[in-house]
């Protein structure tokens, strides 16, 4: 019964502090018509971030597997996870180029961010099966000083290294038992919210 305007003047006053993008993600599941205000306070608990220099490359894995659940016991999907990890890359990154992926395809997107970039990758995704290795193969002609993945890992394809003297970092948002980002990868398992910070942190 709390009217809407009430809502959004506490929002407006309130010290968000640091709320990560999957909490704004799932209260617009809950409550569509503050959309755009809850985009608005997830801006906010961004502002002064610091920023990742030179260009970085995110790969957003959209194959038909990520929407499964990150465990029986949350109901947060694979999908949302790595929704909420681009969007949180997208305003930390001082360049970004985000590209959505699945079996056999590689799609350049335009710069959405918040929840324009969340619609965006939903609308992109793709079939069964996961090619890394051709999307991989895709980044390392683009170039990049930092390579991201966001996948379940789960490929049909056998996986490059990535270009010498670059960062690369494969996130694997479902822990499955088997990876693929080894070798020259730093590798993470596991959805966290703190995975954006270690990354700031392990390029300090």
């Amino acid at each position: 019964g709390v009217q809407i305007p009430d809502i959004t003047s506490y929002g407006d006053l309130r010290n968000w502090g640091r709320v990560l993008p999957f909490r704004f993600i799932a209260a617009a599941k809950v409550v569509p018509q503050l959309e755009q205000h809850l985009e608005r306070w997830m801006f906010k608990c961004l502002e002064g971030s610091a920023k990742l220099p030179g260009k970085t490359i995110l790969l957003a894995d959209v194959s038909s597997s990520m929407q499964a659940s990150l465990s029986r016991k949350s109901d947060l999907t694979r999908d949302s996870a790595m929704k909420a990890l681009a969007m949180l890359l997208r305003e930390v990154c001082e360049d970004v180029h985000i590209i959505p992926f699945a079996r056999g395809c590689v799609v350049d997107i335009p710069p959405r961010r918040g929840f324009a970039l969340a619609d965006l990758l939903h609308r992109h995704g793709g079939p069964d099966g996961t090619d890394i290795g051709g999307a991989v193969t895709y980044a390392n002609r683009l170039g990049y000083d930092r390579l991201i993945l966001l996948t379940d890992e789960q490929s049909h394809t056998r996986v490059p290294e990535p270009l010498k003297g670059t960062l690369a970092y494969c996130v694997n948002v479902a822990v499955e038992k088997h990876g693929v980002g080894y070798g020259s990868w730093l590798h993470i398992d596991g959805f966290s919210e703190s995975i954006v910070d270690y990354i700031q942190r392990y390029e300090l």
